[in-house]
C-alpha cells in the first residue's frame, strides 16, 4: 500500500462536479500507407495486449478508521473494461473532436474503479485516429505523464511489440511512501520533526520576504490574492472548451536568446499580450498586471505522484509594449527562481497547498468579491523533440488536457513536438466561449513581439546589454 503526498491527497479532496481533477493526453495518429479500414479496432486490440503496470494498477483506499486516502495495487485489472470507442460524425475536424473530449473530460471516475480511461476514435479526415487517455491527478503529475508517454512512442513506424499508455512506468508507483514497520517508526519520527521545523521556518522566510517586496526594500514572491486582477470570473461549472494553436520554437527561441530570455519568459508574454487584448475586446482591460499560477517540479522523487509547487507569476504591467512586458515578465521570474532556490521543496509544497485551498473555500463559500489568486495557470513540462509513432502510427498531434483550478477559469499548457510548441487552452465555456480567438491571439502576439523587439534594437542597440548584466546568478526553472 502506497501513502499519498499531501499535494497528491489535496487532488482527492478538493475534486467537484465543476471542479474535476482529470487530467487526460489527446493524441491524433495517421495510421500508415499499408493499413486498411478499421484500423482504430485493430490498434484498440493490440493496446489490449498490455498488462496494466504502475500507477494505473493502483485502486483508491479510504481508511475506515481515519479516513486517511492511500492507494493499493491490484494485479488483476481488466484494461477492456476501461476502454471506450466513438465514432465521429462525418466531416467532424478537430474543433469537434475538441468537443468530444471536453464533454468526456469532465466526467468524475469512479473511485471504486482503476482511476483512468482510454477513449478511441475514427471518422477524422484521411483516416486518421484519436486516442484520449484520461486519469486521476492525485495518480500523476505532469512530468510522470509525460515520462509515461515517450515511453511508448518510437523513432520508426516498426512495431516490435504492442504499446499501451496503461502500462505505465516500471518502478513507477506513486511517490509517496510505504506504510512503515514498527522498526522504522522512531526514526521516522525524528526525521519528520527535523524537517517540519525546517518546513515552519521557510514558510516564515517566504512570507517575510513577501512583505519586503510589498514595502519595497526586498525581493521576494508577490502576496497572494491582494495583487491579482479579478477579471475573467464566473461561477463553477463543469462545462469546458478545448482550442489550440502552434507556434515555430525556433522563433521563441531566437527571441530568447537575443533578450538573454528563457522560452518560458517569450511564451508567458505571448499569452500576456493575447489575453490583454481579447480582455480589452470584451471591455475589460486588465489595470493590474494579470497574473499566471505558475506550476514548478521540484526534485525528482522517481515516481508519479504530484511533487510540485504551484507559485504565482504577475505578467505584463498594463499598457506596456510587448518588448516592455517581456522585461517585466523576465523580472518577475528571476524573483520565483530565487526563491526556489532559497526555499525547501517541503514549504514550497505547503505553502501551495495552503493558498490554493484558500481558493477552493472562496469559491465554495461562494464569496465572488474575495480576490482571485491568479487569472490562468501556464504550465509547459516539456515534450517530445522528434517525430515518433505509436503502434506503428505517425504522431500528428500530442496534447495535454489539464486541469481548471478552482476560482479560476483558463489553463494554457505547453509541449514541443519536433520544431514546433503546442499550446492547448481549456477553459470554463461560460467564462471564455470564444477561446479559439484566444488562439488566434498567441500566434498574433508572437509576431507583435519579435516585431517590437526588432525596432527596439535599432533605435538602442545597448539594451540587450543592459537587460543580461541582471540577468546572472539565478537559477533556472526545471
Amino acid at each position: 500500500m502506497k501513502k499519498l503526498s499531501p499535494v497528491d491527497t489535496a487532488f482527492f479532496l478538493l475534486e467537484t462536479e465543476q471542479r474535476p481533477m482529470n487530467v487526460g493526453v489527446l493524441v491524433v495518429l495517421v495510421p500508415p500507407k499499408s493499413a486498411r479500414g478499421r484500423f482504430a479496432d485493430r490498434l484498440v486490440a493490440a493496446m489490449l495486449k498490455v498488462p496494466v503496470g504502475p500507477p494505473f494498477n493502483y485502486r483508491l483506499h479510504k481508511a475506515a478508521v481515519t479516513g486517511l486516502l492511500s492507494l493499493e495495487p491490484d494485479e488483476k485489472i481488466d484494461a477492456s473494461r476501461q476502454v471506450f470507442r466513438h465514432k465521429l460524425p462525418v466531416g467532424c475536424g478537430l474543433q469537434g473532436l475538441f468537443e468530444r473530449v471536453s464533454k468526456i473530460h469532465v466526467e468524475l471516475l469512479d473511485r471504486s474503479a482503476p482511476l483512468w480511461q482510454l477513449h478511441a476514435f475514427d471518422g477524422l479526415p484521411g483516416g486518421r485516429v484519436a486516442m484520449y487517455f484520461k486519469t486521476h491527478h492525485g495518480l500523476i503529475d505532469g512530468i510522470g505523464f509525460l515520462k509515461i508517454v515517450t515511453g511508448t512512442v518510437s523513432r520508426t513506424a516498426r512495431v516490435r511489440e504492442p504499446q499501451s499508455i496503461w502500462r505505465g512506468m516500471s518502478g513507477g508507483a506513486p511517490g509517496g511512501a510505504e506504510t512503515a514497520g514498527a522498526s522504522d517508526m522512531a526514526h521516522g519520527l525524528l526525521n519528520l520533526a527535523l524537517e517540519a521545523r525546517r518546513t515552519a521556518n521557510d514558510l516564515v522566510r517566504l512570507v517575510w520576504h513577501e512583505g519586503l517586496r510589498d514595502l519595497g526594500i526586498g525581493h521576494g514572491l508577490m502576496t497572494p490574492f491582494v495583487t491579482t486582477p479579478g477579471l475573467l470570473k464566473t461561477a463553477p461549472t463543469p462545462h469546458r472548451i478545448l482550442a489550440h494553436c502552434r507556434l515555430p520554437l525556433a522563433k521563441v527561441r531566437s527571441i530568447a536568446r537575443a533578450n538573454d530570455a528563457k522560452i518560458n519568459d517569450v511564451l508567458l508574454t505571448v499569452l500576456d499580450i493575447a489575453m490583454t487584448r481579447y480582455l480589452a475586446e470584451r471591455g475589460t482591460p486588465p489595470h493590474q498586471p494579470l497574473v499566471a499560477d505558475i506550476p514548478v517540479a521540484l526534485e525528482d522523487h522517481g515516481g508519479t505522484g504530484n511533487r510540485i509547487t504551484i507559485l504565482q507569476v504577475p505578467m505584463g504591467r498594463p499598457g506596456g509594449a510587448p518588448a516592455e512586458r517581456l522585461q517585466d515578465v523576465v523580472r518577475e521570474t528571476r524573483e520565483m527562481k530565487g526563491e526556489l532556490h532559497a526555499i525547501s521543496g517541503n514549504a514550497l509544497m505547503l505553502y501551495s497547498i495552503v493558498e490554493h485551498s484558500v481558493a477552493s473555500i472562496i469559491e465554495s463559500l461562494n464569496l465572488r468579491a474575495l480576490p482571485m489568486l491568479a487569472n490562468t495557470v501556464v504550465s509547459n513540462p516539456a515534450g517530445l523533440t522528434e517525430r515518433v509513432y505509436f503502434n506503428g502510427a505517425s504522431v500528428e498531434l500530442a496534447l495535454p488536457v489539464s486541469v481548471v483550478g478552482h476560482h479560476q477559469v483558463l489553463n494554457i499548457t505547453v509541449t514541443t513536438y519536433v520544431d514546433q510548441l503546442d499550446v492547448t487552452f481549456i477553459a470554463l465555456r461560460e467564462a471564455i466561449p470564444d477561446l479559439p480567438r484566444l488562439a488566434d491571439y498567441a500566434v498574433t502576439a508572437l509576431d507583435d513581439l519579435e516585431r517590437d523587439l526588432k525596432q527596439r534594437r535599432r533605435r538602442h542597440p545597448a539594451a540587450r546589454a543592459t537587460i543580461a548584466r541582471g540577468s546572472r546568478g539565478r537559477v533556472e526553472l526545471r
